[in-house]
């Protein structure tokens, strides 16, 4: 080879080939040395004699080359045997080396010598020592030994005799081994020890290299990009690693373009790193790799600091080995630089070998009371479950991994549970909490995980207790045939609850109540629990929900309902045990007409359910959250929320709850004026569904629905079925689902004016005045039976409740009706401002019909046009309108700002929008037209849109 560069590429490694480079020269003008190159494991070492073997040859040497093994080193003579069977040997002489050596002196075992102590004759290292020399007189003799720290005791004594008597010979000994501090055994010390002292022994350091080395390698590797720090750090400067990230690297960007200027360009880790890191291990040797395979283990549960206990041997020991594996770049203080590394060497270990050393790390962790998530994970590793502990600390772990969202980790944990399961009620225990993991993301899955529970209930081999916890997932997945056994078997097993046992049932049987009232009698029917238990648990404990629910759905909103809900959300965090808890809560929000406080609730657990990536959750809380934004008249965003929630469930995973969405849609249908809202086809929908309270929500919502398209007989049966079921489960609040609006409409339309008239005033009796927006509908019921003189009153409440409610749908409907009112009072003005105010509500939320209605009274009479511009005063909204006709008038900004309690801004912002949209320069140039937005000029318009507004009953001209 020529003195060019060598096809390895070496970086940071110039002293050590130009110090090898001097002591060939010397070599082969007769001096003859010894070299030992030493450093981390995969340093680098074999790539430099590899270099060194090729210039060595390219100059007329005989190289004899030898790799030690680990799994040779009891082997003797193992080493020598590689060098002497070099082709360079005559037959003759290769047997002589080679033939087994026969009795004879053996070296004497004394420490002042240095060696090994091996049994071998002196006379075979003289046998050896002399056909290497032989060798020398006639060529130069270059013997390369690789991972001298693996070579046999036998061959270490050859090699320390030559190394000893080679200094005026053509013969040149290097070896490579790895770090000095890394050496225990008597045979690695014997070998530096005895030749330290000599002056014709170079000793070499290979260190890792540097961040610049690292980055100059990398050019070669991987082109001249800038590479980022991750690619040291997860290296530690070890070329065999980071030749390894470069092949992730092309692996990754294979088939792709290059990267179009300079940039960091990071690594990927992938298999080849991987490889390399358990390649590293397995050559630095058993101990080391023994100790990383424990760390592997331990690094799963986090519990490093037990290793020396888990190896067995003592703690200096497995420092050392850690500073080994360090060095060589596979830990970096201790731990593994990527979960690849770790992952890998576990791989590399035989199966039944990591099973039994997590078994041993799950039984010394116990033992040292670590936590039982910590403990499970070395259960569940090695799926063990014969400790008489397994199955409490697996379970407490699962619902552990539970809180953390780990369901992955739950699962596992639960089948060592349920391996360790010794009787029913383990057995019970272990299959609920599967059916709380199935049912974060499919209540169907969770219900059908339930099926042996379901039959051994229907045997009668389960206890009082465990049907309590059954029916408490029942609740959320089971069918109605399933809760009403589940309840027979409990009524008749009263008396032999005990005081726990009973306090739960009570609080399942309030859940009950409030979502499957069918299945039970009316609470009447049975002595109610005093009214602090419905509330609180143990004393300063959150609310109990299913309780406060239940009673505002039977009795209205109280005092404490919504301090109650408040205080639940705020104390309780969200998890398997407090969704329903949580669900309830937000739904006496919702259910007292408090949507203002439930919307940002609602907001918050929908992102938190969907961060912590728990659909089920997700859908109940969108599924609320339409209702919240029906109820504030944003339908768009109630239509998108219900099919959002839609969406994360299958139709029979949504069980009877779906009832709460395709409501929402129906109600979106009938506001927009679709013809269908989009849901599951009726056929579809489950049976149970009308034996719940979502039940009677999706027949009013589907009856409005049938009420806009006009099947008004269609309409009436669903409400009149509606209202049937709330008087006879005790639960009509119209609050809740407020059907008597919609029935009376339908019987105005069918000329049943009695019967609306009955209706509408027996719902406006049960509404108080504390709900301001079940009042308002109530009052606009009562309008809609009234005289003419007192209609006008009713419905201007109405619309002062509905404004200060926040539902912009029921005030648009109660505007259009005032509209309507004015209009047959000969009040033109006064109905055409009241409609457009109706009307800018009806266009920002898409309502069709609603729309429609209005747009036919927003005709302006033909006026005399000023200026130019007249044939676009159409693409106006209305606020833009309202000011531009007062500027027409002769008001000025601030005029305009006092009169429609708005800003000069606003006002500016206005007029700015306006003249852009008429292609007009300024106020003179604004379209007479604009005059006739209003009926009777510009000081009867109604307020823009704004940062302050009058009441609603001030905005349309107040009472008379």
């Amino acid at each position: 080879m020529s003195d060019g560069e060598p096809a390895v590429v070496l970086v940071e490694r110039e002293i050590q080939v130009r110090r090898l480079r001097e002591l060939l020269a010397d070599c082969l003008q007769g001096r003859g040395g010894v070299a030992a190159l030493s450093g981390p494991v995969a340093g680098g070492k074999t790539e430099l004699l590899h270099v060194l073997g090729e210039h060595a040859a390219a100059a007329g040497a005989v190289v004899l080359h030898a790799t030690a093994r680990c799994s040779e080193s009891g082997v003797e003579l193992g080493v020598m045997g590689q060098i002497f069977r070099h082709q360079h040997f005559s037959p003759a002489d290769r047997e002589r080396a080679l033939r087994p050596y026969e009795p004879g002196p053996v070296i004497a075992p004394c420490d002042a010598d240095l060696l090994t102590h091996s049994p071998i004759p002196a006379q075979v290292s003289q046998v050896h020592w002399q056909l290497l020399r032989a060798l020398a007189e006639r060529t130069p003799v270059v013997v390369i030994v690789d991972d001298l720290h693996f070579a046999d005791a036998a061959s270490l004594d050859t090699l320390t005799y030559v190394g000893r008597l080679l200094r005026t010979t053509r013969l040149l000994l290097v070896v490579a081994e790895r770090d000095t501090a890394s050496g225990t055994s008597t045979t690695e010390l014997s070998w530096r020890t005895s030749l330290v002292r000599q002056p014709h022994v170079t000793r070499l350091r290979v260190r890792p290299l540097t961040p610049a080395g690292t980055r100059e390698l990398l050019t070669e590797l991987i082109g001249p990009y800038l590479a980022g720090a991750s690619w040291h750090r997860l290296s530690g400067g070890n070329p065999l690693l980071l030749r390894a990230l470069a092949e992730d690297h092309h692996d990754r960007t294979a088939g792709l373009p290059p990267p179009a200027g300079p940039g960091l360009v990071e690594p990927s880790v992938g298999e080849e790193y991987g490889r390399a890191v358990d390649a590293c291990v397995r050559r630095a040797g058993e101990q080391h790799r023994d100790t990383a395979r424990a760390l592997a283990v331990l690094d799963a549960s986090g519990s490093a600091r037990h290793l020396a206990r888990l190896t067995g041997r003592p703690h200096h020991l497995v420092e050392r080995a850690l500073a080994v594996l360090d060095g060589c770049g596979v830990l970096d203080e201790g731990r593994y630089r990527h979960p690849v590394a770790r992952a890998a060497v576990l791989a590399g270990m035989p199966a039944a070998e990591r099973a039994l050393l997590h078994r041993d790390a799950a039984r010394l962790l116990h033992a040292a009371g670590e936590p039982a998530s910590t403990v499970a994970v070395h259960l569940a590793a090695a799926r063990h479950s014969e400790e008489p502990w397994a199955f409490p600390v697996a379970l407490e772990a699962a619902r552990e991994a539970l809180r953390r969202d780990d369901t992955s980790f739950a699962e596992a944990c639960l089948d060592v549970a349920e391996a360790a399961a010794g009787d029913e009620d383990r057995r019970v225990t272990v299959t609920v909490l599967r059916s709380l993991v199935d049912y974060r993301t499919d209540p169907d899955t969770a219900c059908r995980r339930l099926r042996p529970l379901i039959a051994a209930l229907r045997e009668g081999r389960l206890s009082g207790c465990q049907i309590v916890t059954l029916l408490g997932r029942l609740l959320w997945t089971g069918g109605s045939d399933e809760i009403a056994l589940a309840l027979g078997r409990l009524e008749r097993s009263m008396d032999a609850l005990d005081a726990r046992v009973t306090a739960e049932y009570q609080a399942v049987r309030q859940g009950l109540y409030a979502s499957h009232p069918a299945l039970l009698p009316r609470p009447a029917a049975r002595p109610r629990p005093p009214r602090r238990s419905l509330v609180r648990g143990a004393e300063g404990a959150p609310p109990r929900m299913s309780g406060v629910l239940n009673r505002l759905l039977r009795s209205g909103p109280g005092p404490d309902a919504v301090r109650s809900a408040e205080l639940a959300l705020q104390t309780t965090a969200l998890d398997d045990g407090s969704f329903p808890a949580v669900h309830q809560a937000l739904s006496v929000l919702v259910y007292a007409d408090r949507a203002d406080l439930a919307a940002p609730w609602c907001d918050r657990l929908v992102g938190e359910a969907a961060a912590r990536d728990v659909p089920t959750w997700q859908a109940l809380f969108a599924a609320l959250r339409a209702e919240v934004a029906m109820r504030q008249g944003d339908v768009l965003l109630a239509e998108g929320c219900a099919r959002q929630a839609l969406g994360l469930l299958s139709l029979r995973g949504w069980g009877a709850l779906i009832g709460s969405p395709l409501a929402t849609l129906e109600l979106a249908a009938a506001a927009t004026g679709r013809a269908e809202a989009g849901g599951p086809p009726v056929a579809a929908l489950p049976e149970q569904l009308f034996q719940t309270r979502f039940g009677v929500q999706y027949l009013h919502a589907r009856g409005r629905w049938r009420l806009s398209v006009n099947l008004l007989h269609g309409a009436l049966d669903d409400l009149t079925r509606c209202g049937r079921l709330m008087r006879e489960w005790d639960i009509d609040l119209p609050a809740f689902v407020p059907w008597r609006g919609d029935a009376v409409t339908a019987l105005l339309r069918l000329g049943r004016t009695e019967e609306a008239r009955r209706l509408a005033v027996e719902q406006l009796a049960m509404v108080p005045v504390t709900q301001p927006r079940a009042r308002g509908m109530a009052l606009h019921t009562a309008a809609s039976v009234a005289d003419s003189r007192r209609r006008a009153t009713l419905l201007r409440e109405s619309a002062d409740l509905l404004d200060a409610a926040g539902d912009r749908l029921e005030l648009a409907r109660v505007l259009a009706d005032l509209s309507e009112v004015h209009t047959r009072a000969g009040q033109s003005g006064r109905a055409r401002m009241v409609a457009r105010q109706a009307l800018d509500i009806a266009e920002d939320q898409g309502l069709a019909p609603l729309s429609r209605r209005l747009a036919a009274r927003e005709a302006p009479p033909a006026r005399p046009e000023r200026g130019g511009g007249s044939g676009r005063v159409g693409v106006l909204s209305s606020s833009e309108a309202q000011v531009a006709s007062l500027a027409v008038a002769g008001l000025s900004n601030r005029e305009i700002a006092e009169k429609l309690f708005i800003t000069v801004s606003t006002v500016e912002q206005h007029l700015t929008h306006t003249y852009r949209k008429l292609r007009v320069k300024g106020r003179s140039d604004l379209p007479l037209s604009l005059l006739a937005a209003v009926d009777g000029g510009p000081e009867r318009q109604a307020p823009a849109e704004g940062v302050r507004q009058a009441p609603a009953s001030e905005r349309v001209g107040g009472r008379p």
